[in-house]
């Protein structure tokens, strides 16, 4: 059988108080409320299970209490962290996320409109690629609807909320990194820099490493970039293409700046075939940490992602806006990376020898 719903007047005839009473108590309004009727008031409504009604509230506070987070890949580990840190932030103020994945603009839109169906307060938006086209993110800004967008590189002219992270300094600090260890003939093992969709991270990191040596008085050579495509297999297939370009080991680059961790599996793996030491005879750096980056053989040195960071941000903009009326100017924040330097690049030792 069905149980039967428990209404606010079911709370009021069981604590012996009136309606308006369990209203105040239940929206935390104490004020003028006994300390014993609250007490019974919460005793009553913990005896009977009572839930209050999600959209009775709504309609009252004129909040659902929820927030869409919109993805490019809701799948990449990157971004867990960026939810875990939105959520530890939204969910003490009483905020649920709810998680959509959108490849294209096409399905972002679809995305939007779902969710603002179900009255949702705002919207975080978060890239992996920069996104052409942000003219549907204007209309909504023109309705008033609060939302923050992350690493979406092609909105700068748009006056949103904006939390990027700066992926020219993370090419350029991984690269002077190499060059202070005393390294000159550094390779790049690059994201993709053509198709579509267009990666503005890739482009970026590898200006960064093109200014780090133009500082140093090295020119960058075509020769010594290759297109990894952000993948472990195209890391292998762009190493592949460096040891055939260089002949030998003596010719090799003494180092490496690899655009990503996945890439860095597959140059790792290539190296080892070719038998190419990391670091003796190569060094490397790359941009991402994950949970496995510090435990591989050997431990990378990476260019750690903001992405924990930019949830934080992106939360704590959502709810001061949700605290006012009126429209707030929007904040621009660019984020940096953190170097974590390990045994890749050569100046963190090896453990010494833990058994024999």
């Amino acid at each position: 059988m069905r149980r039967k719903t428990v209404t606010i007047r079911d709370v009021a005839q069981r604590a012996q108080v009136s309606v308006s009473t369990v209203s105040q108590v239940l929206n935390g309004n104490h004020s003028y409320v006994s300390a014993d009727k609250r007490e019974r008031v919460l005793q009553a409504a913990e005896e009977l299970q009572y839930r209050p009604n999600a959209i009775a509230r709504s309609m009252v506070k004129q909040r659902t209490g929820t927030v869409g987070m919109i993805f490019t890949s809701v799948v990449d580990h990157l971004f867990i962290h960026t939810i875990k840190s939105a959520q530890a932030v939204l969910r003490p103020e009483g905020y649920t996320i709810f998680l959509a994945d959108t490849p294209d603009i096409k399905s972002e839109i679809q995305a939007i409109a779902a969710l603002q169906d179900r009255q949702v307060d705002g919207f975080i938006f978060v890239s992996m690629t920069s996104v052409a086209d942000s003219a549907h993110l204007q209309r909504l800004k023109e309705e008033e609807v609060p939302f923050v967008v992350i690493n979406r590189p092609r909105v700068q002219a748009y006056d949103f909320n904006q939390i990027q992270w700066n992926d020219w300094e993370a090419g350029y600090l991984a690269t002077r990194h190499l060059l202070n260890l005393g390294h000159t003939s550094i390779t790049t093992i690059s994201g993709p820099l053509q198709g579509e969709p267009h990666w503005q991270s890739a482009s970026d990191r590898l200006e960064g490493w093109q200014q780090a040596l133009a500082e140093q008085g090295i020119t960058a050579s075509p020769d010594w970039v290759f297109d990894g495509n952000y993948t472990c297999q195209g890391g292998y297939e762009a190493t592949i293409q460096l040891l055939k370009q260089a002949g030998s080991k003596s010719k090799l680059p003494t180092a490496l700046f690899v655009a990503n961790e996945e890439m860095s599996i597959g140059v790792l793996r290539a190296l080892h075939y070719a038998g190419v030491r990391v670091p003796q005879d190569i060094a490397l750096v790359n941009v991402g940490d994950t949970s496995f980056t510090a435990h591989m053989t050997p431990a990378l040195t990476t260019l750690a992602h903001p992405v924990a960071e930019a949830g934080q941000i992106a939360a704590q903009i959502l709810l001061k806006q949700f605290a006012v009326k009126e429209l707030l100017p929007a904040q621009k924040v660019m984020l940096s990376f953190a170097m974590r330097i390990r045994e890749s690049c050569g100046s963190n030792p090896e453990p010494s020898e833990l058994f024999f």
